[in-house]
């Protein structure tokens, strides 16, 4: 099995790397990186992205180009990935934010098979 993070260049998104590497590690599973692309094309500056943050190692990056539902693609691409966790960042929230997560998050917990953990930004 596997630990599925989802990539985001945010503060955000690379706090939810290295949290996901972290889970991953602590599972002894592989980190497979979620990646929304509008274009195939960018798939290498992700992958040059995820590098930077997460050096070499045990992961891989599994990509799709969304069509206008980017939830429901990250929800596809989380069950292709066979991962039985996932990692998605957020941002800090005020106290009426800390009640009502964003829309497409709050989805993504619905929709998403497998438990999903929310990390804020380090």
């Amino acid at each position: 099995m596997s630990v599925a993070v989802v990539h985001a260049e945010t503060p955000e998104g690379r706090a939810a790397l290295r949290a996901g590497a972290r889970e991953a590690a602590d599972r002894g599973q592989k980190l497979v990186v979620l990646a929304l692309l509008d274009d195939p094309a960018e798939s290498e500056a992700v992958d040059a992205d995820v590098r930077e943050i997460l050096g070499e190692g045990d992961w891989e990056l599994l990509t799709d180009v969304h069509d206008g539902d980017s939830v429901g693609t990250l929800v596809e691409l989380l069950a292709r990935s066979g991962a039985e966790r996932a990692v998605v960042g957020s941002r800090g929230r005020t106290a009426t934010g800390k009640f009502l997560l964003e829309r497409g998050l709050q989805r993504m917990i619905i929709e998403a098979a497998v438990p999903v953990l929310v990390v804020k930004d380090e």
